[in-house]
């Protein structure tokens, strides 16, 4: 059976992005080469969702879109159909699609902000993995907003790079 997750970096003081949406600070002191154990992170997921503005920041951004061999769906309220890179669906169609893929996919969770809080306050992530930059930025968009709902989480795994990076993996239990 596949699985949620939500493998995403943030500032020390929680934010994933500045207010602009840039996340230049998240390059500040990493050591070159280092990928934080992203690429096999990345070979194990088959489905990638993300959101629209996320999905066109990153369309504008790169030269060659990251997510190419992956099927992608981006939560959109405005596009519909597919492009090149991916077939979009509407908010109601997030569980309906879970459902189907959870079957035997593993699904990553890109973002950005909004998504998160659907799928946090919905109870549908199984897994987060946190990439903790140690910067503190003072301000941007926070990865976690206030929910009513509680979530207990296990912790699975820490690691610590020498660059000060840290990166944590929980489970919903």
């Amino acid at each position: 059976m596949g699985k949620v997750v939500l493998y995403i970096a943030q500032s020390l003081d929680g934010y994933i992005s500045r207010e602009d949406g840039s996340i230049d600070w998240l390059w500040d002191g990493q050591e070159s080469g280092t990928d934080y154990g992203f690429e096999t992170f990345f070979n194990q997921m088959d489905t990638v969702i993300l959101g629209r503005k996320t999905y066109e920041q990153i369309l504008e951004l790169t030269s060659e879109f990251p997510y190419q061999y992956k099927d992608v769906y981006v939560v959109s309220r405005t596009k519909e159909g597919h492009d090149s890179y991916a077939t979009f669906i509407q908010p109601e169609q997030i569980l309906p699609l879970l459902n189907v893929l959870k079957a035997d996919k593993n699904i990553w969770l890109v973002g950005g902000a909004q998504l998160i809080d659907h799928f946090v306050s919905m109870g549908l992530i199984d897994e987060y993995h946190l990439a903790i930059q140690p910067t503190l930025i003072g301000s941007g968009i926070s990865l976690f907003k206030p929910h009513q709902k509680e979530q207990q989480l296990d912790l699975l795994k820490t690691e610590k790079f020498d660059d000060g990076m840290i990166v944590l993996t929980y489970q919903l239990k």
